[in-house]
């Protein structure tokens, strides 16, 4: 009897201890066994890159290999040479490697190649992907800005290397620091602002736009803090705020925070733009938590998203409730080749030093945004889509002055072929539009003077080099305006309309696919057989470079173009158009 109750008595004190625990050290356990496993042949040597329910891994060997979330093999690519760790991806699906020599590769959603670029010198950063999925692509000292189907847009030497890599800011271009220890803004259209700074710093975090200007954190070695912001005269300026009690080994923003992991493995919650702190909480990287308790900057990695904050590094991952820092959970992973990774459907991706990917399930919650097979839409949008008149637009109808109109053409040739559109890149594709959509203008009024079909296709083939994603909807309704007001259009139109949405390669929304559809209406009147044959070469290109659902989309126009009553000739063409997607 004594002897139950002796035990019973040690029961209620264990339990009493576990409930005078502070809450952060009761959360729920997470499992440790992964809920699948793949063999990569291979050693990870970068962050997992996650998007659209897959994960795509970079191996030390030259292979870049892609995984469904449930753990199914997507594909491989061999880039038979080795690679940096460096791994991006666009909305579409598109992943951006580099290899050691320098050259930067485009691989589509199922691992086809798209295309190669030599640069000539490694990529120092993540190529970062812009809004309309233009590629910002640090190298060396040069900022390169290349369309997504590989155009380039401009070039800029900044005169000093990347110290820090280039993140998007919260205008759809870059903040970086330099080697020289100036901060640097390189915008999407190349214009670059520079504050001196009086030490590097570890990481840049930008801040939401502080009255629509720029304002960014920066966190420093030795603690320090101090904020980047436009004056009142639009000049960058600089501030210093509080600073933290020990180095930032990591650091992210999400809204109007800024979370940050310090040295020791605890994580903070800083208000913006003042930086005090919110809260402390231990990670697993604590000593308190069996963590070292000496992490070094840039082996923890962190996420913040509406579901909370995630510290992350090779020994395990620690989530926490944004509000008060109330610590959700710890995993704990043994062997990781490399930081791992954390999707918005709650599954964690770690490669090991085993040669395996490993997947584990940490989160029944899911992020609260649009769910979509391709990735999220962009933050914001550059407007090329209905771009403000252009400077030209002040000399009013002599714009259409068939001389004027030539001058422009050349002078955008020129550019395209110099690969130099930089700051002129908006008032060019303004002109353009304007020139190429004179049917689709509310004002439009017969008696201007007629811009020529042919002046009016260049226009439009133009619009295809400059590559911006945000201009296929005004060409697709362009290319099918005259299926729906009878306003036909000239097949040179259509054609022209066709190979630029080629030449441009995405189209996540459809746009594009379903303005090709109206070509099997059965009041279409156009049988040009170079039109057709070219939608159907815009078609191959778009399943191409975008892969399924488009994909499925448009291998089923194809096959309708080769059951249509359509001359022989367009038949032909798109069978082979089918075949070579299936090659």
């Amino acid at each position: 009897m004594n002897s139950i109750i002796r035990t019973i008595g040690t029961a209620l004190l264990l339990t009493g201890l576990i409930l005078s625990l502070p809450a952060q050290q009761r959360e729920p356990p997470v499992s440790a066994d992964p809920i699948w496993e793949q063999d990569l042949r291979g050693t990870v040597i970068g962050l997992p890159t996650l998007q659209a329910e897959s994960a795509v891994v970079v191996l030390a060997e030259g292979d870049v290999k892609s995984y469904s979330r449930f753990g199914n093999w997507l594909w491989t690519y061999n880039a038979k040479e080795r690679l940096s760790p460096h791994v991006s991806r666009a909305r579409e699906g598109t992943s951006y490697v580099c290899t050691e020599s320098g050259t930067v590769i485009a691989v589509n959603r199922i691992g086809r190649e798209l295309w190669k670029l030599s640069l000539g010198t490694p990529i120092t950063a993540p190529i970062v992907v812009g809004w309309d999925g233009r590629l910002f692509i640090p190298a060396g000292q040069k900022m390169y800005c290349r369309t997504a189907s590989g155009y380039s847009l401009w070039m800029r030497d900044l005169g000093s290397p990347i110290f820090v890599k280039p993140v998007l800011d919260h205008r759809g271009g870059t903040a970086m620091v330099l080697d020289n220890n100036e901060f640097t803004l390189v915008s999407h259209l190349s214009i670059v602002e520079k504050i001196q700074l009086n030490a590097k710093p570890l990481h840049i975090v930008p801040l939401p736009l502080d009255s629509g200007k720029d304002s960014f954190m920066l966190f420093y070695a030795n603690g320090g803090v101090e904020r980047i912001y436009r004056g009142a005269g639009n000049e960058l300026v600089s501030e210093r705020l509080p600073s933290l009690s020990q180095t930032p080994a990591a650091a992210v923003g999400w809204k109007d925070h800024v979370a940050v992991t310090l040295r020791d493995g605890r994580a903070q919650l800083l208000t913006v733009p003042g930086g005090e702190v919110v809260w402390t909480e231990n990670s697993h990287e604590t000593a308190a938590e069996r963590g070292s308790g000496n992490l070094e900057p840039y082996w923890a990695a962190m996420q913040f998203d509406e579901r909370g904050i995630y510290v992350l590094s090779t020994k395990g991952v620690t989530g926490f409730r944004e509000s008060d820092g109330r610590r959700l959970w710890i995993l704990r992973i043994t062997g990781a080749a490399a930081i791992p990774s954390f999707s918005d459907e709650g599954y964690l991706y770690s490669g090991g030093t085993d040669h395996f990917l490993h997947a584990y399930r940490i989160e029944e919650r899911k992020r609260n945004i649009a769910r979509s097979v391709y990735g999220p839409a962009p933050e914001g949008s550059y407007g090329l889509g209905n771009p403000p008149p252009s400077s030209w637009s002040r000399v009013g109808e002599g714009r259409y002055d068939p001389l004027v109109i030539k001058l422009m053409h050349d002078e955008i040739n020129a550019a395209i072929k110099n690969g130099q559109i930089g700051e002129k890149e908006t008032d060019y594709v303004g002109y353009l539009i304007e020139v190429a959509g004179l049917s689709l203008s509310p004002t439009y009024s017969q008696v201007r003077p007629q811009v020529q079909i042919l002046e009016r296709a260049e226009a439009i083939r133009q619009l295809g080099f400059l590559g911006s994603r945000e201009t296929v909807p005004f060409l697709a309704r362009l290319f099918a305006h005259k299926f729906s007001n009878g306003a036909y259009e000239d097949p040179e139109i259509l054609k022209a309309c066709c190979e630029a949405i080629g030449r441009i390669g995405v189209d996540p929304a459809g746009d594009a696919i379903r303005a090709f559809t109206y070509l099997l209406a059965p009041d279409n009147a156009t049988m040009d057989p170079a039109a057709l044959m070219a939608a159907a070469t815009a078609t191959r290109d778009l399943c191409r470079f975008s892969g399924p659902p488009l994909a499925d989309a448009g291998i089923r126009l194809l096959r309708a173009f080769t059951a249509t009553d359509f001359p022989a000739v367009v038949k032909r063409h798109a069978a082979t158009q089918l075949e070579n997607l299936y090659k």
